[in-house]
């Protein structure tokens, strides 16, 4: 440490010299010595010095900054916006050791260097134009930017004087002679944007500053207006005073998207779409051929560059690729805001679509997640398959065969959407289903690929299903035969989801049609082991869908004449109502834990809750615990702990080799499954709209007027406890038709 001390006193009085790369490490190194006591006991005394002659030089703009700024400003903006393509700079490690200072060694620092900043803009400002130093006050300026996470803290003991600080120091620079002090203040403020002024012309001021700076004549200034407007919009008199103009705003916005070639301007486009969403339907294909264009054109050049590519070029079409990713996101984003107005987004696929096959056909694999995600938009929007949609299946399928065995749960949403919407065409299509199965059958029996991609082939073969009810007979059989190849072979399933995805394609099948499925079964003598199994495993059915799902499967059996049930399964009959029973133990439940689930994430943000992290309650720091340091947490010390908590996690998470060894084991103990399949409030299938209560008082009703003998079967062999709940069941049954009834009246 000392000799490192010795170094940057040599550098900040001219006696050294540093690179920047060893500058970069230097800082670095610092910043992992604050962490330790032994080596910030060294440290602290020079903080003050390192600060003002070290750490501030490196975050002013340099002569090397001009003449980026002057030669390339595409560069600049890029280096100094994107934080990976400046990733690792002696600029940023400044930047960093600054924050490091400021966060683990509050007291001890941030006083001292708010001082050092508040110096440095007081002189700015009581100084002639003559004697000004603009390469200081954008210092400053970095310097409070890279603060601003502690600074903007609601129990900030400054945060009342920010106001001030901003109109002080920061917006009359917006008019600054200086282009980098004009793009600064603008960074400044957008880091400051949640700041209210009290005075709303003040504000209304500000924002037409920002937005004419728009118009700047320097590049990077014209950028940092954007990225400021951003938050701007938060603001409901600036939403106002945008929508006016908002069509020439997106016009600037992708003329600086195309003068840069990155995904920077996309997102601030992106966010002005979902907030003027409901006035972006005018000009929205427009706005989606211009984004067009410019994916074509950026893409085009990544794809002429692909043959040659080598570490000359491959930064500049990574960056192309980020920016075309962008774009694409936006567009989704345009479609999806444009839901309520169906006809629009029918001609946005005109536009979207061929982008989506240019990328399919060229195989470029790093956007198949963007495509996927656009296309699934548009199906989703507009709640149908158009013909365009269908024509571009054949490229889907193509890409799956080529690539896609790897992306299938990136394609599971747009694949569900076809077969949603589509499962008209569907069902009269044998080429389509052949596809679909085929698509099913590949990923299940890949070696490439793990459970969770076999999961998601469970669930595209569960949707067909559910949609295609006595349209898709053929299809049947062999979804049986894929999860029975997994079911009825010792350890192949390693997994609780994976095992109840298995088992739940079997309870599709009985949900779809129970005489062709039990056909099946009994053909290839199945059947018990299949329902042995699936008895076993009732308790792994955690979620509303999964256990609706097995009272909806078993119920089907049963409601079949004992005549023609296989012979395993007539003397199992009341097993198999029992384990109906046992479901609806926890149905009520799963469901008040759904219901509480959907009301958490759709409620109100609790803002108190994700208040900014840094503490201001007076307490000593985390690491600083006082002067004598004897209170001080050793960073390897800290560093045990939460490794050791870590693993703690990971093993649950994973389980333990216990967990793991024994899928097949007869104790029905969830531990020997590992974890239950999360609820997911947000799943949707048609056995939303039946209600459980009521299907199982509809199927008795049946089973007793038309399967007397089976009804007999179960009933006589039920408990006085299971007569009772069941008795309960029906009561609840009556409560929810009633409620029914009243909904459909109201309505």
């Amino acid at each position: 440490m000392r000799v490192y001390l010795q170094q940057i006193e040599g550098y900040t009085a001219g006696q050294v010299w540093m690179s920047l790369r060893i500058r970069g490490l230097v800082a670095q190194f610092l910043s992992d010595c604050i962490k330790e006591k032994s080596a910030w006991k060294l440290l602290k005394p020079h903080t003050e010095a390192i600060v003002a002659h070290f750490v501030f030089p490196q975050l002013c703009f340099t002569k090397a900054d001009q003449e980026l700024w002057e030669d390339n400003p595409v560069e600049y903006v890029q280096k100094r916006i994107d934080p990976l393509d400046d990733f690792g700079s002696a600029t940023v490690a400044a930047s960093n050791l600054l924050i490091d200072l400021a966060f683990d060694r509050k007291s001890a620092t941030l006083n001292t260097i708010l001082g050092f900043v508040n110096n440095v803009l007081t002189t700015y400002l009581q100084s002639t134009e003559e004697t000004r130093d603009p390469r200081a006050k954008d210092g400053a300026l970095n310097m409070m930017s890279a603060l601003c996470g502690a600074l903007i803290s609601r129990k900030s003991p400054i945060a009342s004087t920010l106001p001030e600080f901003l109109l002080t120091h920061v917006v009359p620079e917006f008019k600054s002679q200086y282009g980098f002090l004009r793009a600064r203040a603008l960074d400044t403020y957008c880091r400051y944007s949640s700041v209210e002024f009290p005075d709303k012309q003040i504000s209304r001021s500000v924002f037409e500053s920002v937005f004419n700076l728009l118009h700047d004549p320097e590049l990077p200034v014209r950028v940092h207006a954007a990225l400021a407007l951003q938050p701007m919009i938060e603001n409901d008199e600036n939403r106002d005073a945008l929508a006016i103009h908002l069509p020439q705003v997106m016009q600037v916005f992708l003329n600086l998207t195309n003068e840069i070639d990155s995904d920077t301007i996309t997102h601030v486009i992106e966010e002005f779409v979902e907030v003027f969403a409901d006035r972006m339907a005018p000009f929205a294909v427009e706005l989606a051929q211009q984004l067009r264009d410019t994916f074509m054109r950026v893409m085009g050049d990544v794809v002429s560059n692909q043959p040659e590519l080598n570490s000359s070029n491959i930064e500049d079409i990574s960056d192309k690729t980020m920016a075309a990713m962008g774009v694409l996101k936006t567009m989704g984003t345009l479609v999806l805001n444009l839901e309520n107005s169906p006809e629009v987004v029918y001609r946005l696929e005109e536009v979207v679509f061929p982008i989506a096959r240019f990328v399919l056909d060229q195989r470029v694999v790093d956007l198949y997640d963007e495509v996927f995600e656009i296309l699934d938009c548009c199906l989703f929007a507009v709640k149908a398959v158009s013909p365009n949609a269908w024509n571009l299946f054949g490229a889907i399928y193509a890409c799956f065969k080529n690539d896609g065995v790897d992306f299938i749960e990136e394609m599971l949403p747009l694949l569900d959407n076809y077969v949603t919407y589509g499962m008209d065409t569907v069902a009269t299509n044998s080429d389509l289903q052949e596809r679909l199965f085929d698509m099913i059958e590949s990923v299940m029996k890949s070696d490439r690929v793990g459970e969770n991609e076999c999961i998601c082939a469970c669930k595209l073969a569960e949707t067909i299903m559910l949609h295609g009810r006595g349209k898709v007979d053929g299809m049947i059989p062999g979804f049986i035969s894929l999860a029975a190849a997994y079911l009825l072979v010792g350890d192949a399933i390693k997994t609780t989801p994976f095992l109840v995805h298995a088992l739940e394609i079997v309870l599709n099948a009985l949900h779809y049609n129970p005489v062709i499925t039990l056909n099946v079964l009994e053909q290839y003598q199945w059947t018990e082991g299949i329902f042995t199994r699936l008895v076993q495993s009732t308790s792994k059915f955690s979620r509303v869908h999964d256990k609706k799902l097995l009272i909806f499967g078993l119920t089907a059996v049963l409601n079949i004449p004992a005549a023609q049930l296989p012979p395993s399964l007539q003397n199992g009959l009341p097993q198999l109502f029992e384990a109906v029973l046992h479901v609806f133990q926890s149905l009520g439940k799963a469901i008040e834990a759904r219901d509480a689930l959907e009301r958490m994430y759709e409620g109100d943000d609790d803002d108190e809750a994700f208040d900014n992290e840094f503490e201001w309650d007076g307490a000593e720091d985390e690491l600083d615990g006082g002067e004598d340091f004897e209170d001080v947490d050793d960073a390897d010390e800290m560093q045990s702990a939460f490794l050791k908590e870590l693993a703690g996690q990971a093993a649950k998470a994973l389980g333990s080799d216990e967990d793991e060894a024994d899928l097949n084991s007869d104790d029905d103990d969830d531990d020997d499954f590992g974890s239950p399949l999360d609820e997911e409030y947000t799943l949707e299938s048609p056995l939303d709209e039946i209600d459980a209560y009521i299907h199982l008082q509809d199927k008795l009703a049946e089973m007793q007027h038309a399967n007397a003998a089976v009804y007999d079967a179960i009933v006589q062999n039920l408990s006085q406890e299971n007569t009772q709940f069941v008795q309960s069941l029906m009561e609840e049954a009556n409560r929810q038709r009633e409620a029914l009834a009243a909904q459909q009246q109201q309505s």
